[in-house]
Parts: structure tokens; C-alpha cells; sequence
């Protein structure tokens, strides 16, 4: 059950963290969040997937669900399903918001109140990294690298301000789920989160490409500002890196797959492009393509689980075969 209450001081936007198992990761953001400006007066949501309760102090403006099971995409419809504002701001338990990071969200919105999806830039933490391009057929990604050896990707550091109503590339053009502002509304009208997508169900990843293309494909205004900006601790060694990536794969191309076969470009673009990437890596010689046995299969088994779960998705259907909120 729901602890703590709700305050009405903050009635356009609630922050929302989904936590799985990582109680010192939680902990940490939560003193973090406490730092930020017009975070006292902001409705907090936890929700957690954890085994066992989170230990956070109690807060006035803190209501924490405790929810054990597993999935990204479940987690973020309780948290639409609870909130009572019109406006949900999602960030992750290894990010850590600016300090004017509500103030600039709420600007934004002032100006443009419309907004289905907003989303921020996101930094790695630290300062003592390289960042790097990795170009794709709608421009290019970003991850970061530190002289020990770890990097640290689901980066957006573009400077300029976008804004879209037709269907683009999620990543490349406007951002990712751990700087996403929603608002509650528009998302919850079209079905809110799809839950077999998202960390820890099914197909790994991907809610926040989905939920985007969704929106975009009926019109809605999804836009990104680099001023809403929190920096990402997520530091790992390449292997973890390599894979994490499999699960995004798995996700990304069952969205895409999904989408392609309900006759988005973009989506055929984007299959397009990982299939030939996919063709070079498999013929490449050269031990930066990470040419092992091991790779190849984990990367193999990922798209041929990405491509299934992207035809059952279009099978199934949205509307007959899933619940709104679950």
C-alpha cells in the first residue's frame, strides 16, 4: 500500500523514480532529489519492484508503492495511475537532476502546454571522460568513456531545442526514458506503457521508443530541451556494456518490427540500418567488432527474440490484447 501523502503545492508535475533491487542506488537519489530546488513542495513517486521495501525517510510529499514483480513499462503506469498531476516527470535511481531541473521543465511547459513528451539532456556524471558518436541513419547516439576503462551510455547531450508531431527516431531526435516528462493525459489516452517492453519484462527494452512513435504517429507534440539536464552515474565495464546492449536490441527491434509492419518509415529505416549493421559485424575480422563465438550468439539469439516479440506485438495488437493502465 501507498505510504506518505501527497501534497498539493506542486500541482503540474510529479517526480517519479521506478526502482528494482538496488536500495543504495535508491537511497542516493532520493537524498539527491531532496537538494533541488522546488523538490519540498513537488508529489513524489517510488514506485518499487524491489523484494523487499525500500528504507527511505518519510517525507510529506513522498508516497512510495511497493509493487514486487518485474517490468520498466508496469512500473511507469503505476506511477501515471497514481499521480495526480498533469504532468509526470520520470528520471532513473543512477541520475541526478540539476538543481533548476523542476523550474526548467515547468518553463518549458508554460510555454508550451500541449506537450504530450518532453525530454532532457542527459550527462554522464563526472567530469574526467571522453564522449563518443556512434552514427546511425538518423545521426547519432552518444556514450562516454573514463581512462579506467568504464563507459557509460543512454546519453543526450544535443544543444538544440527540437519539436515533432510526425514520426522520427526516438534516440537520435529527441531523447530516452531517464529524462522523460509525460504528461498524463495524452499517454494514458493511448494506452500507456506497453508492458511486455521495458527492463525486466520480456523484451528488455524499449518502452520509451514505443511510447514516442505511439504518440507521434497520432500527432501528438513530443519536443526536447537541453536545459532540462541531469547527469547519469551508470558507469560499467565494456563486457557489462556489450551485455546491456543485447537487451536493447531485443527491445528496439521489437518496437521496430511492430512499428514497420503498421507502415511507419522510420521504423523501416531503422531495420533497414541494424540488419546491415549486423551483416558487417558478422563478416568483420577485426577484434573491435567483438568477433567472438559468445557475442555472435547473444547477439544473434537477441535479434531473433526481437523480431518475435515485434511480430507478436503487431498479432496481438494494442487495443485487443492489452489493458490501458496495468
Amino acid at each position: 500500500m501507498p505510504t506518505g501523502t501527497t501534497m498539493s503545492n506542486n500541482t503540474l508535475i510529479t517526480i517519479a523514480v521506478c526502482s528494482r533491487n538496488r536500495p543504495e542506488q535508491l537511497q542516493a537519489w532520493w537524498a539527491h532529489i531532496c537538494t533541488i530546488a522546488d523538490s519540498g513542495t513537488t508529489p513524489i513517486l517510488v514506485i518499487d519492484q524491489s523484494d523487499e521495501p525500500p528504507l527511505l525517510p518519510s517525507a510529506p510529499n513522498l508516497t512510495i508503492i511497493h509493487r514486487p514483480g518485474r517490468g520498466l513499462a508496469r512500473a511507469r503506469n503505476l506511477a501515471l495511475a497514481h499521480a495526480t498531476t498533469p504532468y509526470v516527470a520520470f528520471c532513473d535511481d543512477d541520475c541526478r537532476p540539476n538543481h533548476d531541473w523542476l523550474i526548467t521543465i515547468t518553463a518549458v511547459i508554460h510555454r508550451q502546454p500541449e506537450v504530450a513528451l518532453l525530454y532532457g539532456a542527459v550527462w554522464p556524471s563526472g567530469t574526467d571522460y571522453q564522449l563518443h558518436h556512434h552514427h546511425t541513419h538518423a545521426g547519432s547516439t552518444v556514450w562516454a568513456s573514463r581512462r579506467d576503462g568504464m563507459v557509460c551510455s543512454a546519453l543526450r547531450i544535443a544543444a538544440t531545442p527540437s519539436h515533432y508531431t510526425t514520426p522520427v527516431a526516438p534516440l537520435e531526435c529527441l531523447g530516452q526514458g531517464n529524462n522523460m516528462i509525460v504528461a498524463r493525459a495524452a499517454v494514458q489516452q493511448w494506452g500507456g506503457f506497453q508492458p511486455w517492453l521495458g527492463a525486466g519484462a520480456w523484451l528488455q527494452a524499449g518502452e520509451d521508443v514505443e511510447i514516442t512513435l505511439r504518440l507521434l504517429d497520432h500527432g501528438a507534440i513530443c519536443m526536447y530541451d537541453p536545459q532540462i539536464r541531469l547527469s547519469h552515474d551508470a558507469w560499467q565495464t565494456a563486457d557489462s556494456l556489450t551485455a546491456t546492449e543485447h537487451g536493447y536490441s531485443v527491445g528496439m527491434l521489437a518496437v521496430h518490427v511492430w512499428y514497420d509492419l503498421k507502415g511507419v518509415a522510420v521504423a523501416r529505416e531503422y531495420l533497414q540500418f541494424r540488419f546491415n549493421t549486423a551483416k558487417k559485424t558478422i563478416g568483420a575480422r577485426d577484434e573491435t567488432h567483438r568477433r567472438s563465438r559468445t557475442f555472435l550468439w547473444a547477439r544473434g539469439w537477441a535479434l531473433a527474440k526481437g523480431i518475435i516479440g515485434g511480430v507478436s506485438l503487431w498479432l496481438v495488437g494494442w487495443v485487443k490484447g492489452f489493458p490501458k493502465i496495468s
